[in-house]
């Protein structure tokens, strides 16, 4: 029988005077937020309301003529994945050069980074991201990718935006890897554990949609109905929309908000 090996002791550092420590209510960090929703339901201009100066980054989405006007807004445009991580590296490197970042939109982040990962192992893009072109292996090389960057820049020390592209009722239990279908609910457009890291990573969640409102106008004495567009923002608890925001216990969330602003959002979080 053979000697048992000699084992050293776990060495311990020595017992601090104090634990540094604070209370809860004194902790203060930027937030994160996705916000998700069909085109022209006001993402780009909900982002365009957060803290500046705003790099605002255009992932192939060219959707920055409903903030034109906007000042303190700069825009990059990412249509490779390279972009997308010099971009970061020069955020991390400078990170007090902006006080808000917005991707735009994290739907098409995953598309090149699709690319990325069928590039690198020499395959074509024409067609990347179809049923068919990716084994399941890439499709985990595109999640795991995706998945340690939008933590990356989240963890930023800035309040960060992920916009999102809504997504769609086609997921089919019956056809195959899972991974490179939609999940079943309303939420972010990205496969389903992408999207599962990303809405577990951020502080608030919601979803844009736009209503029409029926109001009644007196015009030359006589009561006559209109109608006016809202651009509204689901955040509160919902049994078909994924959503959420952080708050204290205590503060119950609106189930939406009208022409949403970063301000608001931070209300109701505050429950002011």
């Amino acid at each position: 029988m053979k000697p048992k090996p000699k084992t050293t002791p776990i060495s311990r550092r020595s017992d601090p005077d104090e634990l540094p420590v604070r209370e809860v209510s004194d902790v203060s960090r930027p937030r994160s937020f996705v916000f998700y929703g069909r085109s022209g339901s006001g993402k780009t201009t909900l982002s365009s309301t957060f803290p500046k100066p705003l790099l605002l980054l255009d992932v192939r989405d060219e959707g920055t003529d409903s903030i034109s006007d906007v000042d303190g807004v700069m825009v990059m445009d990412v249509p490779t994945w390279d972009d997308f991580e010099d971009a970061y590296w020069w955020l991390k490197k400078n990170p007090k050069a902006y006080k808000t970042v917005v991707v735009d939109t994290v739907t098409q982040l995953q598309q090149i980074a699709i690319e990325k990962i069928l590039r690198d192992k020499k395959k074509d893009v024409t067609a990347a991201g179809d049923w068919g072109t990716m084994t399941k292996r890439e499709w985990g090389d595109v999640a795991q990718l995706m998945k340690t960057w939008i933590v990356n820049l989240r963890d930023l020390p800035m309040e960060v935006v992920f916009l999102a592209q809504d997504r769609v009722f086609n997921f089919d239990e019956d056809s195959g890897d899972a991974e490179e279908q939609l999940a079943p609910e309303v939420g972010p457009r990205l496969s389903p554990s992408v999207a599962a890291t990303l809405n577990a990573a951020v502080s608030v969640i919601g979803n844009t949609y736009v209503r029409l409102k029926t109001y009644k106008k007196e015009v030359k004495g006589k009561t006559v109905e209109k109608q006016k567009t809202e651009y509204c923002l689901r955040i509160g608890p919902n049994p078909v929309y994924v959503t959420k925001i952080r708050k204290p216990k205590s503060v119950e969330a609106p189930a939406f908000i009208v022409d949403p602003t970063y301000e608001e959002i931070v209300n109701a979080i505050k429950g002011e």
